[in-house]
Parts: structure tokens; sequence; C-alpha cells
């Protein structure tokens, strides 16, 4: 007894000869293959959509995250440290140099950025999200003395050999947060 199909549906379901592996089913097989080779290649297709879309996001936030580590290099390495007479001079110059014009205050750390990344590795103690140095480093902290906003602010800077503390991000120290 032969089945009956509606038009259009001609391959939808195998008959009961092609399930038994009847010579004449080549095209159901075929048919087969055919639509797993498109639904291999939607899939395919969606993931190579889905990782274009995510490759920017996700070097945007590791340029970010570069971008942070370079601000706090330029904000807060000077290495080696600058020989400019005294430390109320170097703050005065260097806050300047550094466009950091008329901020309370500064820190600046005259080490490696090899050292510096050492900090947030294997160098450095885990405490509250951030990292604490074991080692010392040779820092200069620059204070603002005039405490109304002029054209130029002046510093008061004191050299002192402290253990610092930053916030990582990937490896890299990002911001400084205090010595101790």
């Amino acid at each position: 007894m032969a089945r009956i199909r509606p038009p259009g549906l001609e391959f939808d379901t195998p008959d009961l000869e092609c399930a038994k592996g009847a010579s004449g089913c080549s095209h159901y097989k075929t048919k087969l293959l055919s639509q797993d080779r498109a639904m291999l290649l939607k899939a395919y297709c969606f993931w190579a959509l889905f990782l274009l879309l995510c490759l920017p996001a996700t070097s945007f936030f590791l340029c970010k995250e570069a971008s942070s580590y370079r601000e706090f290099l330029s904000r807060h390495v000077d290495n080696p440290k600058t020989d400019l007479q005294d430390d109320h001079n170097y703050c005065n110059r260097m806050m300047r140099r550094k466009g950091l014009k008329c901020q309370r205050s500064n820190t600046f750390i005259h080490a490696s950025s090899q050292r510096l990344t050492a900090i947030c590795n294997s160098k450095g103690k885990k405490l509250d999200g951030n990292r604490t140095s074991k080692t010392l480093f040779p820092i200069t902290i620059c204070i603002k003395s005039n405490h109304r906003r002029t054209i130029f602010c002046k510093y008061q800077g004191i050299s002192e050999i402290r253990k610092i503390r930053v916030t990582c991000s990937r490896g890299l120290p990002v911001h400084y947060i205090t010595h101790t």
C-alpha cells in the first residue's frame, strides 16, 4: 500500500523501504546530506558573525586597559628621577610638565615599569582588591601648598622610600592608591 503525500512534501519523511535501505532512496539521503550541510553552514556563519561582533568590544576593553596603564605611567612614573635641584622645584616643574596643573597632590615613582608590573603579579600582597608592594620604592610626594587657584600652583615636595599600593588590571598597574 503506497503512502499519499501532500504536494511539496516529497522528501520530508522516508518511506518504509527507504528506512530499510532500498536502492531507490538515494535521492532522500542526498537531500538529507545537503540539509545537514546547510544547517552546518548556517551555524558556522552565526558563530563567525558573533565573533566579528565581539572582537571590537574585546579590543576596546583591551585598549582601554592598555591606555589606563599608559596613563598610570605618564602620571606617576619618572624613572630615573629628573634632577631639578630640590624636591620643591622638582614638584613645581613636574606637575606642570605632566599636565597636572593645580591638582591637590601626586606621587611620582622612580622605578622601572618592570618593577611596577611585578607588584601586580608575584611581588605584591593582595589587599581589598588592590596590591601592596613587598619591596620599597623611591617616591617623591608633591602636595599643593597654596590653597587658592592661581595660574601657577606651588607645591611642596618630599622624597621617601616606601611601599606602594596600586590597583591592577590584567597584570598591569592602572591606579596609584597610596604609600605605606
